[in-house]
């Protein structure tokens, strides 16, 4: 549908070419407006319009200077004059400027829809026309970032379409925005764009738009980006980014500027609020390894105990924990320690989820936030959570009287071979089975267990750590204090500290 436009300043006549004409009849929608030339461009600002009807005779600013800013700036769009006054002076600065017509009020019906008709050929040959030529232009410009277009047949395209970057430096911006936005505004925006930097910029097979830029002062271009940035954060609600490649000298080089962009694009995941991400930007960021107290063996055992709540809570502290950290951790460490996170409970946990590793892991480096990371990962430990259930229901009727049985005599010496004796079968078919069934080495699961039976009586009760390790099954408390160090990180005296006040 094509967007029409109206201004007067006499109300009725607005409400009266509403009604007049059967506007959806001919492909057409009056998506705005106003009662004065200065009134329509402010909001011809955030609005692409197709065709725009003016009267003449309006305060502040008349039809025709209306016409004549307008053009400069949306020369595609088509200009039909409304007037009270068959002046000869007003049809010739009129037809100078291009309107597609001058009408006397009160307006005829069929005079204003042939001209509408008039109006709709030309923009839909227009539009023909021109969306050819940028789909060649554009692809262009995009086999040139890939570098798949060589030089002799780049230099014959940028002759053919005009392309000028005349700038002692080039540059690629690649600008990201979180949320889907309506084809409208992205046209809206990237015409702006155009406009501020008179440059080219296509859209990408991803929705994203790409800008090439050709500069030759630094500064100039610093306050084009800042202007930019304001352009973005007056109309997108939601996330948005724009990211600087680098600096390059030729065209020949603009694939390592666009390079650089995309690079520049993971730190979305790092940055809460919108804006620009340059070089500059991230150099405060560090390679470092996050911090050793992130331990996966305890999300493992909640994993395997059952413990849903528990596991989700690890994985929303453990990435609280990167969120508060002091030193800012670069994108690549937090994507390696999400995905260290999916393939250590492929490999310890469940075998079976090996299938959906490659799509997790694909997610997980295309988030462009932490909390997508979470999410992607809770809803990986979900299907986890529902498959060992599925292979607990199928288990051996002999590893279910095994598992029962350490439920209930955890505390005492166990070990495979009393419970081999106890079940009449043989130790090391009993390990490899237990494993095969449980998803964790016999040892690990009875520490696993016990350890959680004394985090309960560190709560719950004032019994000295050593009275409670050995109450838990284990003989030396020495040993104890160390499993409980490596396992939760913290001696059982600080945990208990530490869950008492919380």
């Amino acid at each position: 549908m094509y967007r029409v436009f109206l201004v007067d300043d006499e109300p009725f006549i607005i409400e009266g070419m509403k009604a007049l004409v059967p506007w959806e009849d001919y492909g057409l929608k009056v998506v705005g407006e106003a009662s004065n030339g200065s009134e329509a461009i402010k909001k011809l600002e955030t609005c692409q319009v197709d065709i725009l009807l003016t009267d003449i005779m309006m305060p502040i600013m008349d039809g025709l200077e209306l016409i004549s800013t307008l053009r400069e700036r949306h020369p595609n769009t088509k200009y039909i004059v409304l007037s009270g006054y068959e002046e000869f002076e007003y049809v010739k600065k009129g037809m100078k400027l291009g309107i597609e017509n001058y009408l006397l009020k009160p307006v005829n019906e069929h005079e204003l829809i042939s001209t509408l008709q008039n109006s709709i050929e030309k923009l839909e040959k227009s539009t023909n026309n021109e969306e050819a030529y940028t789909i060649l232009r554009d692809n262009t410009i995009w086999r040139c970032l890939n570098q798949d277009i060589d030089a002799k047949e780049w230099r014959e395209r940028v002759e053919l379409y005009s392309l000028e970057f005349n700038g002692q430096k080039l540059a690629v911006i690649l600008m990201q925005i979180s949320d889907e936005i309506e084809h409208e505004k992205s046209s809206f925006f990237r015409k702006r764009v155009e406009e501020l930097f008179q440059s080219v910029c296509i859209v990408n097979p991803d929705g994203e738009l790409i800008l090439v830029v050709s500069f030759n002062c630094e500064d100039a271009l610093n306050k084009k980006l800042d202007e930019m940035n304001r352009l973005f954060s007056g109309y997108v609600s939601g996330k948005y980014h724009i990211n600087v490649g680098s600096f390059v000298c030729s065209t020949s080089e603009l694939y390592k500027s666009y390079q650089r962009a995309k690079e520049l694009s993971s730190y979305r995941l790092v940055l809460k609020e919108s804006g620009l991400i340059t070089d500059e930007l991230i150099r405060q960021y560090t390679q470092a390894s996050l911090s050793p107290s992130i331990e996966l063996d305890e999300l493992k055992r909640y994993i395997v105990g059952s413990e849903r709540e528990k596991a989700f809570l690890w994985i929303k502290g453990a990435f609280d924990e990167i969120n508060k950290s002091t030193k800012k951790v670069a994108p690549t460490i937090i994507r390696g320690f999400a995905i260290d996170i999916v393939t250590s409970i492929q490999k310890d946990v469940s075998s079976h989820a090996g299938n959906q590793t490659v799509g997790i892991v694909k997610r997980i480096l295309e988030a462009y936030s932490v909390e997508m990371l979470v999410d992607i990962i809770i809803e990986f430990i979900e299907v986890i959570f529902k498959t060992l259930k599925q292979k607990s229901e199928h288990r051996s009727p002999i590893i279910q009287s095994v598992v029962q049985y350490i439920q209930e005599h955890f505390y005492e010496e166990l070990s495979l071979k009393t419970l081999s004796y106890k079940f009449h079968i043989n130790a090391i078919y009993l390990g490899q089975l237990f494993q095969k069934e449980t998803g964790l080495v016999f040892s690990e699961y009875i520490n696993h267990l016990r350890l959680e039976k004394a985090k309960q009586l560190l709560r719950g009760t004032h019994l000295k750590a050593g009275i409670i390790g050995k109450q838990v099954g284990y003989s030396d408390s020495a040993y104890f204090y160390k499993q409980f160090k490596k396992a939760v990180g913290i001696t059982p005296s600080a945990w208990r500290t530490m869950n008492i006040k919380s």
